[in-house]
Formats: C-alpha cells, structure tokens, sequence
C-alpha cells in the first residue's frame, strides 16, 4: 500500500488495510514481495496528481519486472475524478477504485471485480463507521477520526464535493464508540477529519439520524475516560 494526500485519505488506506487482514491475507513492506499493490490517490491540486501518477508507473515498473502476476490498483481521489481518462492512459492498472470504493478492494483481492470499479458518489455513498475493518497505522498515542465525508459548499475554487461526493455526517454515538475502541487500544489524542467540520451533522435529519452538531459531538467525546487530547482539523 501507497497513501498519498490527506488524513482523510489515510482513514481510507486504513481501512483498506484492516480488510485486508479480515481476509487473513498478510501485509509486507518490500513491493516485490506483494501479489497486489494499491496505491491511494491524492486529485486535489496539481502537483499531487502528478506524485499519484509517478507512483503508480513506479510500481507498474515492479509489476512488469515480475512477468505480470502481481495486480496493480489505483484507488481514491484522482480515480474518481478521471476514472474514463485514466483507464485508457494506464493499461499497466488493472483496477481502479474511488473515494469511496474502500470496501471494493475485496473483490479485487478475491478475483471477482471488473476493472472499472469506481462508484457514482451520492448522499448514500459509502461512509466507514465504527463496525468497519480499519488498521491504525502510526505513532499510536494520537490516531484520526473521520466524522464526516464529503462537502455541500459551492466554492467554485474547490474541486472537492466531485471528488468526495455531497457531505455524508456519522452519528455522535458511532464517533464515540470508534473513539472508545481507540482509546482502549492506547490512543491518548484524537484528530478529528472532514472535509469542513464546523457543517459537522447539517446533513443527519435529512438522512434520518438523530440532529446533532459539532459543540454536542465534543460534548460527548469530552466523556471518554482516558481521552486527553481532541484536536480539530479542516475548520472551515
């Protein structure tokens, strides 16, 4: 696995890791050790999706260097922003996934995906909860928590709500039971992540969840014994 961009990408790649080891499939480090090489994309500004791109032809490199058994898969967000272009410029790729195609790479791995896997996004895309398979990677003490997914604001400057979708929020009690499980784990410091998290929950009733904003989100994380550190991200 290669995780390039944001923390919010890393959530992601984590958990792509974490299902991976559900599999039973094992994780090494060396590329030319791997039967599949993943990398998570970054599409936001240009120098980023040239570092997506130059590692992707890295490892198309390692995948040629072995005669072609090894899979190659480019997941995240410059996939999802050109997922046409890119499967006619790269037939090193053998499958491509988006924003929000984590879940997705076990069909890859089980030899049942096409090779154009990458979902139209929507306020029913897919957003991880606290039941997902996610494997921290890190320092340990301080780990991030995504809280919510994708944007409704019309910046015309930010190509964001194309590339992660209309804002998908995560109840207050799927937060705190991710956060307790983190916690128990030895986490002391929590990152929370969003694409904006002052519009934390302005989608939840529209959806059908309990309403709950920012202030009552922190309320609640603020109860867990043994959480020293919150801090906040991408306050818009």
């Amino acid at each position: 696995f290669v995780s390039l961009g944001c923390p919010k990408n890393q959530v992601d790649t984590e958990i792509m890791l974490g299902l991976v080891r559900e599999r039973g499939d094992e994780l090494v480090d060396d590329p030319e050790l791997a039967d599949t090489l993943v990398v998570n994309t970054c599409g936001f500004i240009e120098s980023a999706k040239e570092e997506s791109i130059e590692t992707v032809l890295e490892l198309a490199q390692v995948k040629a260097a072995a005669g072609g058994d090894k899979k190659l898969v480019m997941a995240g967000c410059l996939s999802q922003r050109y997922p046409t272009e890119l499967a006619k410029e790269l037939p090193e790729v053998d499958h491509f996934l988006g924003s929000s195609d984590m879940l997705g790479l076990a069909k890859v791995l089980g030899g049942e995906a096409k090779r154009m896997g990458v979902s139209e996004l929507s306020r029913r895309a897919y957003l991880y909860d606290a039941t997902a398979p996610r494997q921290t990677y890190g320092v340990g003490h301080s780990n991030y928590v995504k809280i919510a997914e994708g944007c409704d604001r019309p910046c015309g400057f930010c190509i964001i709500p194309k590339l992660r979708g209309p804002q998908r929020s995560r109840a207050v009690l799927d937060i705190v039971s991710e956060t307790h499980a983190l916690v128990e784990q030895g986490t002391k410091e929590i990152c929370l992540v969003a694409q904006d998290l002052t519009t934390y929950g302005t989608d939840l009733q529209e959806r059908g969840l309990a309403p709950a904003n920012l202030e009552q989100l922190l309320d609640a994380l603020n109860e867990i014994d043994g959480l020293r550190w919150i801090r906040l991200h991408y306050a818009y």
